[in-house]
């Protein structure tokens, strides 16, 4: 803003509010500049060793500027950010000129977060675009919250360094069941007809569905009977003459198969990171090149799982997991330049609860029910009752598959290494007097071995074998 000369007040020229002007060189100032620094909503005095005409900044939503006397500036911070001051005499030359660096009022966000948190050791330093907090909070949630209290303080384009550190980071360990049921029903019944007859010059013959001899291997007998592909069960008849040679297949199925999968992957990530597992495998694509050469990339497939975990107040845990379950599937196999390459079947779900430490959630739902129906029939002989079953097949198939997903995590933390054991603890047992005595070796530590490479061999406790 400009402010003329004649704006003056009774005060002093030295004194403005109770607080002491800044002395100023004027001539030394316009010509070198400089620079000075103000708290947002606070003020600083500058006075001047010549009488000003007006002043002005060159950006009053940063800053703004007042003149009680011609020779005392009050400078007023509005919000973080870099201006410039100017002040002029009467004949427009410059009497001033220099920079304004208005920065965040942080011993008031100090104070603020000293009797929000104080049991957080925490420091907050400025920088150019940038506020820093730095310090030890107790966890995750102190730290969430101490963001949330600093992020309405930020300048626009302003960005928040988050340099806090967690006193003691907690771990997360998630126990995840994946049970996939496949059930499939399958039922068919076909009849196929071979049959030829000759009357004078004239012949003639019906055939349907599949060839009921083979023509690469012969029986004993003469031709071998071409057998289902899908298994089926088939039984030949027929009636032969000199001139009518009449023969039918029937195949006959009912077939039923469940499939069942189970996948308990473990693991352990620390709050605010994500954990990620795989039990299955990669296989290969080929990828054309722009020379013309091929590379080849690998996907995954099997049981894949990702999580997410933070742990917020009361030791309550976020977590976003997201788990898949895929499979090679050649019925959506693709064929180029002579390769073919399978497709995947893939069942995933992506979600985030909140729950606490050993709670468990389950992802349930995921059903797939494919179902097919084929007749196939002569046209009018297939619809005649009873005797049209002769001339009809039909083919019954139904897939149902459901994935159910428990996931439990907990909170875990380390222990020593005295209280742990491995696989091994769990079949061996102290030797018994007489296996000391007659010194048999059965793999005990406490027994001396007949040889060197018997002792530390594990021996089984309790029944073991073969369960029918």
């Amino acid at each position: 803003m400009a402010v003329g000369a004649q704006a003056q007040t009774s005060r002093p020229a030295s004194v403005y509010g109770g607080r002491k002007a800044e002395p100023v060189s004027a001539s030394t100032r316009a010509a070198a500049g400089g620079s000075v620094s103000v708290t947002a909503g606070q003020e600083v005095l500058v006075r001047l060793d010549q009488d000003a005409s007006s002043v002005f900044v060159a950006d009053p939503e940063v800053a703004d500027v007042h003149m009680p006397t011609p020779r005392t500036l009050v400078l007023l911070g509005k919000k973080p950010g870099t201006t410039t001051l100017f002040a002029l005499t009467a004949n427009g030359a410059q009497l001033l000129k220099r920079s304004v660096l208005v920065g965040a009022d942080l011993d008031t966000l100090r104070r603020m977060m000293s009797a929000r948190f104080p049991d957080a050791n925490l420091r907050i330093d400025a920088g150019a675009g940038s506020l820093q907090v730095s310090g030890e909070v107790s966890g995750s949630d102190v730290a969430d919250a101490v963001v949330q209290m600093i992020t309405p303080y930020l300048a626009e384009k302003q960005v928040l360094v988050n340099r806090m550190t967690i006193a003691r980071p907690l771990q997360v360990q998630l126990r995840v069941r994946m049970t996939e049921v496949d059930r499939t029903v399958t039922q068919q019944l076909g009849v196929n007809w071979q049959s030829l007859g000759s009357a004078g010059n004239w012949y003639t013959g019906l055939f349907n569905g599949r060839g009921i001899y083979t023509t690469s291997s012969t029986s004993s007998s003469g031709t071998a009977v071409s057998l289902a592909s899908n298994g089926a069960f088939s039984l030949l008849t027929g009636f032969v003459t000199k001139h009518w040679d009449i023969q039918m297949l029937l195949d006959a199925l009912n077939q039923e198969g469940l499939l069942t999968m189970l996948a308990e992957p473990n693991l352990v990530a620390l709050s605010g990171q994500t954990a990620s597992f795989l039990a299955g495998g990669e296989y290969p694509i080929p990828v054309s090149q722009t020379n013309g050469a091929i590379d080849v990339e690998f996907k995954q497939f099997g049981v894949k799982l990702d999580f997410t975990p933070t742990v917020l107040n009361d030791r309550r845990i976020s977590l976003k997991v997201r788990p898949e379950v895929s499979q090679i599937d050649s019925s959506v196999s693709i064929s180029t330049g002579g390769i073919t390459i399978p497709g995947l079947s893939v069942r995933s779900a992506n979600t985030t609860v909140e729950l606490a430490s050993g709670q468990s959630f389950a992802i349930a739902g995921l059903l797939q029910n494919n179902m097919s129906n084929t007749i196939t029939q002569i046209p009018g002989l297939g619809s005649i009752p009873v005797l049209g079953k002769l001339f009809s097949s039909s083919n019954y198939q139904n897939n149902k598959t459901e994935l159910v997903i428990i996931v439990t995590p907990y909170l875990v933390e380390p222990t020593s290494p005295d209280k742990l054991h491995d696989a091994l603890d769990s079949v061996m047992r102290p030797v018994g007097d007489i296996e000391y005595s007659f010194e048999h070796a059965y793999g005990s530590k406490g027994a001396r071995a007949a040889d060197g490479n018997a002792d530390g061999q594990p021996r089984l406790v309790g029944r073991a074998g073969y369960v029918y």
